[in-house]
């Protein structure tokens, strides 16, 4: 199987209960210009803890995070815009993951950053002109060639394609005019990503028995089931979580961690995949794919309370904590199902800043200030991915994170 691993090598070497209203100022000059829930948001969240930090001292910490990461990584390329994804895709291009995190990002700061939707659209055109057999986004794309940048027959990465989904549902609710493009994306979603059991594959080609817990994005799929009633999303949803309670059941009953990748994602049995099933670190613990799943299990708990990303979030976060001591520096991008970090002569900042989302669910106010505070250095020559995932974390920290079923 190919490897998507380019940027690990680099990055190797080198407090109130909540609703989910959206409290919005009245009289913005961004509510002028068209955006439905213009930044800063202020969300209540269903539950847990935000950090002590201020309503405006968080603010201003996600604007310059963004003014950051867009300077850094949001590119005029190919007809359009698209995520640099550095060490990851040749001549300064992108991968669908990061393209997906871009149309993540830039609604949810609609209001702050005036060109937002101009943007927006420039990064679904680049997604429109560079699709697979399937219709969703070639996974790698060259930047000056502006084509396909792997072997074989161009694919898909289901990460990449959930993203780009519930991005083009915040694009609609934040702006309108964008329905058809939503449903159909959503359709051929659900054709090519999601197996006959109702679990995510990890791409559109792949088995139909694997899955990439990094992918458990159950926000979006929530999001997805109400914005789209002509697929079945509460079965996807059902069995990723059926998935999450079997895994972490005969595999990590204390701390609930999720290996890279997983197999026998269609029988009652999933367990870790092989250690090299598809890229060069270890499939079968935490690795550069799975430290995301504290950020993805935490969002899904504070936006809608759901009980096993809560659970996920609680245990994932005390053992974080516990392993490191409470010190976010000791938190690492390898780590064993039983939580005991490995190769902790790799660092990344991607390792510690997800832990956040999840200590805010799990409620933890001193685990979740010390993590906040920790977003704001940068000790480890990160580039795209790890500044790409502390710009959302950011957003879900600071209480800037709207649902679109809101």
């Amino acid at each position: 199987m190919r490897d998507r691993s380019g940027r690990l090598v680099a990055v190797a070497a080198a407090a109130a209960t909540i609703s989910l209203s959206v409290l919005v100022s009245t009289a913005t000059p961004a509510a002028a210009a068209g955006e439905s829930h213009p930044f800063p948001t202020h969300v209540t969240y269903k539950t847990g803890v935000l950090p002590s930090a201020s309503p405006a001292d968080r603010d201003a910490a996600v604007k310059k995070q963004y003014d950051s990461w867009k300077k850094a990584y949001l590119r005029s390329a190919c007809g359009g815009y698209l995520v640099y994804a550095t060490d990851d895709a040749p001549n300064k291009g992108t991968v669908s993951e990061a393209q997906g995190y871009g149309m993540n990002i830039v609604p949810l700061m609609a209001g702050y950053d005036t060109s937002a939707k101009a943007e927006f659209d420039g990064l679904w055109k680049v997604v429109q002109d560079h699709r697979d057999s399937k219709g969703m986004m070639q996974w790698e794309l060259d930047g000056k060639s502006c084509k396909y940048a792997d072997s074989g027959t161009p694919d898909s990465a289901t990460d990449g394609d959930l993203d780009v989904g519930y991005g083009l549902v915040l694009a609609d609710k934040q702006w309108g005019g964008y329905t058809a493009a939503a449903k159909d994306w959503l359709a051929k979603f659900y054709a090519a990503d999601v197996a006959p059991d109702g679990h995510l594959k990890c791409e559109d080609d792949g088995p139909n028995t694997d899955t990439r817990p990094s992918d458990f994005m159950l926000d979006h799929l929530r999001a997805f089931a109400a914005y789209d009633t002509a697929h079945d999303w509460n079965k996807v949803i059902t069995r990723t979580e059926a998935v999450i309670q079997e895994f972490t059941a005969a595999y990590s009953p204390t701390a609930n961690l999720l290996s890279d990748f997983v197999v026998n994602a269609n029988t009652t049995g999933p367990k870790p995949a092989p250690a090299n099933y598809q890229e060069n670190q270890p499939d079968n613990i935490v690795g550069y794919n799975s430290v995301r799943v504290p950020w993805h299990m935490g969002a899904d708990a504070l936006v809608y309370g759901s009980s096993v990303a809560l659970t996920v979030a609680k245990k994932e976060s005390a053992s974080y904590k516990a392993k490191s001591g409470g010190n976010p520096a000791k938190i690492y991008p390898h780590t064993k199902l039983d939580g005991t970090p490995t190769n902790t002569g790799d660092q990344s900042e991607v390792a510690s800043d997800p832990v956040g989302v999840a200590a805010m669910a799990a409620g933890d106010q001193a685990w979740t200030d010390a993590l906040w505070n920790y977003l704001a250095t940068n000790p480890f020559e990160d580039t795209y991915y790890g500044e790409t995932v502390k710009m959302l974390v950011y957003l879900v920290m600071a209480g800037d994170y709207w649902t679109p079923a809101s």
